[in-house]
Parts: C-alpha cells; structure tokens; sequence
C-alpha cells in the first residue's frame, strides 16, 4: 500500500515569507505541533512548535530561522509500514510527502495513517482470532491450511513477541464472523486460541468454549 495513495494537502504547510507569528497560529487552529515550510513544490523542512516558541522576533519570517528546520520527510513509493514507523520513532503529527523528483507532494497526517492501516489489513466485517505459539510453532501455512479448510480466508496477519516470555501472538484477520468451525479445528491441532473477537457472540472467555470443546470431543 503506497503512501501516496494517502496524501493530503490541507492546513500543514507554510512558506519561507510567512512570519513565526502566524505560523505560531496555524498550528494552534488546526492543533498541530509541526508545520512543513514548502512553495512551488519545493519542500524548505519541517518547523516544530517548540522552535517558533524560542524565537524573540515572532514578527521575523520562517526565513530568518531556515537552521533550524528538520529534513523530515518520505517519498510517496514508500510503503504505509514506512510511514507508521516514522511517525512514531520521530512523534510526528504528519510526514512531508515528496516524489521520486523530490517534489512537495502534501503529507500523510495520523487520520490518513490510520485510513491506508484499516484498508491494508483488510479491517472490515469479518472476526479475529489471537493465537499464542511457540516462538518455533509460527508455521503460517500450516495454520492457513487449518482455517481454509473450514472454507474461511485468511484477510491478514499480525506476529508479535510476548515480553518477557518466549512466546509469540499471531493475530489473524479473517473474512467471516461466524468461526466457531475455525476455532474447534485449531484447538484439535494443539493450536491455543488465546482470545476471538467479532465473532458474532458476546465477548465469552475462551477458556469456556475450550471446555465446551473438550466435552464435545469426548462424546
């Protein structure tokens, strides 16, 4: 998913001519903590808040403080994982978006973050299982074979590691609500379910339905 699918161009940029004073007050109207400093397509940097603060003259252009600005920026070919890592390592509000020309493009602001993550892993209708394995039990194809063969899709997954323990949680998007086929089969093959959601019922531990399966398979 490319980040240039996501751009926006509103209320985030100001020019080198534009005074502190009035850069200090777009942020404020549009709460924002960073602005990016661009004209003609030509991307100047990325002014913070806490920079325009410092300043004595507020009446001085972004001109005058053109040192201070930070070369913060992504091209739109990169992926939306690019972005959300970049975001968070640097705390950003937005990401100044150039092309492959380094052309100002606009930015891609937390709200079209979370818009491109929603499409990319296919987070609509449809429920999820959280699996807890070992940190050598992560055999995507095999899990996949499992949930398939209960004629359900497999719309994304997720990997990460347990702190402090040496176990891993896979979080598993599927293309229906009603899994309890899915959930029965992946216990059958020694899988821990360790939580479902959206699966059409209440919130129900898991440790009861593992019961209820236990005494199914008993019969």
């Amino acid at each position: 998913m490319f980040i240039g699918q996501y751009i926006s161009k509103d209320y985030h940029e100001v020019s080198l001519s534009n005074s502190i004073d009035m850069a200090l007050n777009k942020m404020t109207d549009n709460h924002l903590k960073q602005l990016a400093v661009a004209e003609d397509k030509i991307y100047h940097g990325l002014i913070t808040e806490d920079i325009l603060l410092d300043q004595i003259d507020t009446y001085a252009p972004l001109e005058s403080i053109r040192v201070s600005f930070k070369s913060v920026f992504l091209f739109d070919y990169q992926h939306i994982y690019d972005a959300l890592q970049y975001m968070v390592a640097y705390d950003l509000c937005f990401i100044p978006i150039l092309n492959k020309n380094h052309e100002y493009q606009g930015v891609l602001s937390k709200i079209n973050l979370l818009t491109a993550l929603n499409d990319t892993l296919g987070n609509d209708e449809g429920a999820i299982i959280v699996l807890e394995l070992g940190i050598r039990d992560n055999a995507l194809s095999h899990i996949a074979r499992i949930i398939e063969t209960e004629n359900t899709a497999i719309l994304s997954t997720a990997v990460r590691q347990v702190p402090d323990s040496t176990k891993l949680e896979m979080t598993i998007k599927l293309n229906k609500t009603n899994i309890s086929a899915v959930v029965a089969s992946l216990w059958r093959n020694d899988y821990v379910v360790k939580a479902t959601f959206r699966d059409g019922g209440a919130q129900s531990d898991i440790q009861d339905r593992y019961d209820l399966l236990m005494n199914y398979l008993d019969l």
